[in-house]
This record gives C-alpha cells, sequence and structure tokens, in this order.
C-alpha cells in the first residue's frame, strides 16, 4: 500500500489596518471580526492586534494590508506583510 502524499496547508492570512508603524521594520496590524453571541444572538464586534514584519517598510499608520502567518521572526512576531491593499494619503491642510 503506497502512502499518499501530505497537502501542504495554505498560510493563514489576514486582513486589516496598521495602527502603528513607528518601530523598525515591524507594524502593528489590528483585525476586526463580526461573531454573533452563541447564546444572546447579539453582533459582536472582536479586536485582536498582531505585530508584523515589514521589511520594505512601505505601510503606515491607517494602511489596509494583508498578513500571513510565517515562522517565528522575533519574540512577538509571527506575521509578515504580504501587500498593501489600501494606501492612506495624509493631506496637509494649510491654516
Amino acid at each position: 500500500m503506497e502512502k499518499m502524499p501530505k497537502k501542504e496547508k495554505a498560510p493563514r492570512t489576514l486582513q486589516g489596518v496598521v495602527l502603528s508603524a513607528k518601530a523598525e521594520k515591524t507594524v502593528s496590524v489590528s483585525i476586526e471580526r463580526v461573531v454573533s453571541h452563541p447564546v444572546y444572538k447579539k453582533i459582536i464586534k472582536k479586536k485582536m492586534t498582531f505585530l508584523a514584519h515589514d521589511e520594505e517598510k512601505k505601510c503606515k499608520q491607517g494602511d489596509l494590508v494583508t498578513i500571513r502567518a510565517v515562522r517565528p521572526i522575533s519574540k512577538q512576531k509571527r506575521w509578515l506583510v504580504v501587500n498593501v491593499v489600501k494606501s492612506t494619503q495624509k493631506v496637509e491642510v494649510p491654516q
């Protein structure tokens, strides 16, 4: 009997908003999801924050990004920024 080759799982990807891009090559990404309470059936928003590695420093605060789960990069970083979906343009208004 031959063994079937194992199928590799696709890495977990999430989409969220950059909260902070102050650190060197690291961004803080907030993921928000909407779930229904199992008993009361009320719609609840749940937020989680992940630290993601941004090698090219292309993310700014407020950008919508896609992140992917990777091997541990540092003590808290286990995510990698794949691409910037929507970039924010900050325009300064003269006073």
